[in-house]
């Protein structure tokens, strides 16, 4: 990817009014950005007066983010890390919020970038590491699995009912010499997947191996189970997930949270996007926005 480019040309975030009407952002609100990306959600919120503190596991993102955002440096600042990482630290430190947000899976520029091994198309070896703190790319995960652990991995977080063909399909491939790129490896999942939909036979695949190669859902539990701890009385979180396995978990996490006195009100329904977003961003297709609000009687909890 160049270096001069336009974040805001790059990116259109999902969901934006949606995100602004219930984090209700206004003058001297502290919001946390847990996934700043090129900052499209963060220039909005700034916009409304709100006191901005970005996080982002991706340097290029958070370069391009700095850049974008320099005219508010007095309200905006970046934090360099994995989102629940960070919010653990932020939170152990007694820092408190009025919003919280969190725009969760790969981003535009990622997709976009071919040099990153998430798309489909690319000729780029299947990589699929977001940024700091992975351990594996797509493909060492593929040779260190044994194909039991691999067919598991595609069939836990890409739902994927083939996944032990899948997985054998792979490490044969990856023996024969012929699985390098990530496009080498959506054909070989395309070979072995009988008959094609809409939907690319490799993308549960692909969703697997990042899933695991980024621990989304790890970092995901994190945040739920630190969020409380972060939102001031009163404070508003946003959370927007792109597949049923994270949207189960902030479900679950905000209607527990309601049960048990912790959240005053939380989403009963999935907020999506409508068809003008759709018309003019396809991508925000898969986006589901779910959101709570902290109960007025429970402080965040402070720890020395």
């Amino acid at each position: 990817m160049p270096d001069a480019v336009d974040p805001a040309a790059l990116h259109q975030p999902v969901l934006l009014a949606e995100v602004i009407e219930h984090l209700a952002p206004a003058s001297g609100k502290r919001v946390l950005d847990c996934t700043l990306g090129l900052g499209g959600h963060s220039a909005a919120l700034l916009a409304a007066g709100a006191v901005i503190v970005g996080i982002d596991r991706d340097e290029r993102a958070r370069t391009l983010a700095l850049g974008r955002l320099s005219a508010f440096t007095e309200r905006f600042s970046v934090r360099a890390g994995t989102f629940a990482a960070v919010a653990e630290e932020l939170a152990d430190a007694g820092e408190g919020f009025d919003a919280v947000l969190a725009d969760l899976g790969v981003s535009s520029m990622q997709l976009d970038d071919e040099s990153r091994g998430f798309s489909m198309r690319s000729i780029a070896p299947a990589d699929m590491r977001m940024g700091d703190g992975c351990l594996d790319t797509a493909l060492s995960l593929i040779d260190r699995l044994d194909e039991g652990g691999l067919a598991d991995v595609i069939y836990r977080f890409g739902e994927e009912r083939l996944s032990r063909r899948i997985a054998r399909a792979l490490k044969q491939a990856r023996l024969a010499g012929t699985l390098e790129s990530a496009s080498e490896l959506a054909a070989v999942v395309r070979a072995v997947v009988p008959g094609h939909t809409h939907r690319h036979p490799a993308a549960r695949t692909f969703q697997a191996l990042r899933i695991a190669i980024n621990d989304e859902l790890g970092e995901l539990e994190r945040l739920l189970a630190v969020l409380p701890r972060l939102l001031k009385a009163q404070g508003r979180a946003v959370v927007i997930s792109f597949h049923s396995l994270e949207d189960r978990l902030v479900k679950n996490a905000f209607r527990e949270g309601r049960a048990r006195g912790i959240y005053d009100e939380c989403a009963r329904r999935v907020v999506v996007a409508g068809e003008a977003e759709l018309s003019a961003n396809p991508r925000a297709g898969s986006a589901k926005l779910r959101w709570a609000v902290r109960s007025s009687l429970v402080q965040p909890e402070v720890r020395a």
